[in-house]
Order: structure tokens, then sequence, then C-alpha cells
């Protein structure tokens, strides 16, 4: 199912995490690892001809160093990697980061993109390329987090609608769950926005979600896969976020939006933004087909 996976390197932290997840992937499924670096431009085309020629003698060694030392540290990997059983090869390319990784992914005929969050540690932000990828890639993107110390996955959450459950992001859980003995989880978050509503009747919309939830499931042939679960929290994201601290949930998969004629190909929802942001674990995100 996952036979070959980008992972994007920029020497940073939590591209390393990343690459964990990458490696603990690429032995479950058997796939090829192609570890990839994008030196940035930072220098429209047109615009290097106002530079006089020693500066862009400058700029020109600044590229083949960076270079020389992104090769170097991905050698390093490959022949760690290679001791180690895993199938690993290297790509180095110039260009918008972003676009580079979405074009090279799709190059390759990848199965996943595997990267870090790009920012500080401290920092719950996505960096800008990594959300530029989810935005545009109709490849899976796996977003890798600090807080995961280990790269096991043996929980993981699917946030369910339960009027639409066979998604694109459901049937690439059902095999990863397969293939790794994952628990799987179908999460409904009933949102009860601001509402003071009485106990009760929170808990009767909880109820009723559950229900449907469950006999939805059941529908499909999915009783015995899933496990189906039912929240209640102001909001949807939030309510993602904090069953995955609950259930110590290892891997979230979520389309990045919920489908739609009127949606751009550049593109990621409100919830999925906010749960790849905010979640401890790592998100998969799909683009609907």
């Amino acid at each position: 199912m996952i036979d070959k996976i980008v992972w994007t390197s920029d020497g940073s932290r939590d591209s390393l995490d990343a690459l964990n997840y990458a490696v603990n992937l690429a032995r479950i499924f058997g796939s090829e690892i192609v570890g990839l670096y994008v030196i940035p431009d930072y220098f429209e085309v047109p615009t290097l001809d106002e530079f006089p020629s020693t500066e862009l003698d400058l700029l020109a060694s600044w590229i083949k160093e960076k270079e020389s030392k992104g090769s170097d540290r991905l050698k390093s990997i490959a022949e760690d990697l290679s001791s180690r059983g895993i199938k690993f090869s290297t790509r180095i390319t110039q260009g918008v980061p972003y676009l580079k990784i979405i074009e090279t992914a799709e190059e390759l005929n990848a199965d996943l993109i595997v990267m870090g969050k790009g920012r500080a540690e401290e920092k719950n932000i996505l960096g800008a390329t990594a959300l530029k990828v989810i935005r545009r890639s109709r490849i899976p993107v796996l977003v890798a987090k600090m807080d995961k110390s280990k790269a096991e996955i043996k929980r993981i959450l699917i946030p369910s609608d339960i009027y639409n459950i066979r998604s694109r992001d459901l049937e690439l859980a059902l095999d990863f769950s397969k293939d790794m003995g994952a628990e799987l989880f179908s999460l409904n978050v009933v949102v009860t926005g601001e509402g003071k509503y009485p106990p009760e009747v929170i808990e009767r919309m909880r109820g009723n979600a559950y229900d449907k939830l469950t006999q939805t499931l059941d529908d499909e042939g999915l009783g015995k896969l899933i496990e189906p679960v039912v929240t209640t929290s102001k909001n949807a994201w939030m309510g993602i976020v904090d069953f995955v601290k609950e259930k110590d949930v290892d891997l979230i998969f979520m389309n990045s939006y919920q489908g739609g004629k009127f949606r751009r190909e550049e593109f990621i929802g409100s919830v999925a933004e906010r749960v790849v942001q905010e979640a401890s674990c790592p998100v998969i995100t799909v683009k609907p087909l």
C-alpha cells in the first residue's frame, strides 16, 4: 500500500523526528524512502540581473555549500538506514520548497509525504511550507510532531461524518490499522457551541449521534473493525484534540476538507488546519477525491 515515501529534509530537529515515522512505516510496508532536500530560491530570476557579478558569485557559492551540506547529511542517513535494511535514496533540488516537494512526490509516484511541522519546538504552529504542501498536495501528507518521542502507532483516530463514513481518509486508515495491528477509532464530535444546554439535552444529543454512528458503521460492515466514539465540545477541532490526549492516540487520519464542488484546489478546512496545528500526535491529511 505504501510503496514509496518522500521525506523532506532540512536538517532541523523536527524533520529528523519525521524521519522516525517514515522509517517505522517503511519497516511495516516494505517501502522505499526518498530523502528530499530543497535548496530555497530566494531571488526571482529577473532580479538576478540587477546584482553585481561579485554578489552573484557569492550566491552561487552559497548554493553550492548548501548542496554539499545537504548531500553529506543525506548520504550519512542513507548509509545508516541501509545498514538497518531500509531502502533509502536521495534527491537534491532547488526552487520554491513546497512546490518542489509536491512536484517531486508526484514525479516519483509517491504514496505519502512525510515532513516536520517546520517551526520552533516551543510553538504549536505549522510552518508556511508544511501548510502549503497540505493545501496543494493530492498525495497524503503526514506532519510529524516532536511531542511524540516514539514513532510506534497503536491507536488511530478518524474524525467521522456520520452521514458520510466511506471517505478516502477512512479507506487509508483501514489499511494502516490492518498492517499495523492498531486500534481504530471513529470519532464524531457533537458541537454545542457556546450554548448553555442542560446536561440531559447534551447527553441525549450525544446518545443519538452514537446510535447513528454505530448503525452506520454496522451498515457498512465496519462494526467489528472500528470502535465508534462520540464526544461533545464547543467546536469540532477541540473535541478531536481533547480525545487524542485522553486516549493517547498515535495517529490521526482526516480529509483536508469535507469536499464540496466549491472548494478550491489550494484549500484546507478550518477544522483540519487547527487539528494539524494543535494535536499532540502526527496527522495524515488526505485530499478528498
